[in-house]
């Protein structure tokens, strides 16, 4: 979508995965631990397979992957006790033993000084990893007054219009929204880097094929009919 078109414009786009770090040896007692590695086939240490998988997608999108030493939700934990052991914690609220938050929102943007726009999770789905990222986004925004800042909607968790109007709810500024059209070029580009995601498949689709008509769907219905994506700008309400 629009990272395929923004660097085949000649524009440098990094694709930065916060929560990339390695679990912890040992591994936290979580049934969800458990199950997820599974479902994902990747080994002991399944980061390193998921770190490739963003090397593939940004590859493919004329990108650049990289990866701060946070480690997924699911293995963090306070003292030897995982944080978020169940779906239902890792789609609720933020724990406040969870410093990944503090962390981040103190943390300076890799790179700052190149950066000339900035795109953020909105935090549909309400994944406590998004809403870090999220913050992080809306912390920057508040410290850096003249970058642009852009939440996206996460796919697919999009597809419901009361999830998406959730996670607009959490945002005291007024939000706008942006649609940008994208092509037939684009959107392969889009679904191809996707695919790169194979240990993540399963657990929304029973196929490419399933993943490639519903990915169509849901960017015909924000393009009415036509296939687009939706960005959300704080609307400065001083103005």
């Amino acid at each position: 979508g629009l990272v395929h078109r923004l660097t085949h414009s000649g524009e440098t786009v990094i694709i930065l995965t916060a929560m990339a770090g390695d679990p912890p040896t040992p591994l936290p007692q979580s049934p969800l631990i458990e199950e997820l590695h599974q479902r994902w086939q990747l080994g002991d240490n399944p980061i390193v397979g998921r770190r490739a998988e963003d090397e593939c997608a940004a590859q493919r999108l004329g990108a650049r992957a990289m990866h701060l030493p946070i480690p997924d939700c699911i293995y963090r934990t306070a003292g030897t006790k995982a944080l978020y052991t169940d779906e239902t914690a890792i789609f609720g609220n933020i724990s406040p033993a969870d410093r990944a938050h503090w962390d981040l929102l103190s943390a300076p943007l890799p790179a700052e000084d190149v950066i000339s726009c900035l795109y953020a999770p909105l935090g549909v789905g309400h994944h406590v990893d998004h809403q870090i990222i999220r913050d992080w986004g809306l912390a920057l925004a508040d410290t850096h007054p003249n970058l642009p800042v852009y939440f996206y909607e996460e796919y697919p968790y999009n597809h419901e219009d009361e999830a998406i109007e959730a996670a607009l709810n959490f945002h005291t500024n007024t939000m706008s929204p942006e649609i940008i059209m994208i092509d037939d070029e684009e959107l392969e580009a889009k679904l191809e880097a996707i695919a790169c995601y194979q240990s993540q498949i399963s657990t929304f689709w029973s196929s490419i094929t399933e993943l490639r008509h519903d990915l169509i769907h849901t960017m015909q219905q924000i393009g009415n009919g036509q296939p687009a994506e939706r960005y959300w700008r704080i609307v400065d309400n001083d103005h």
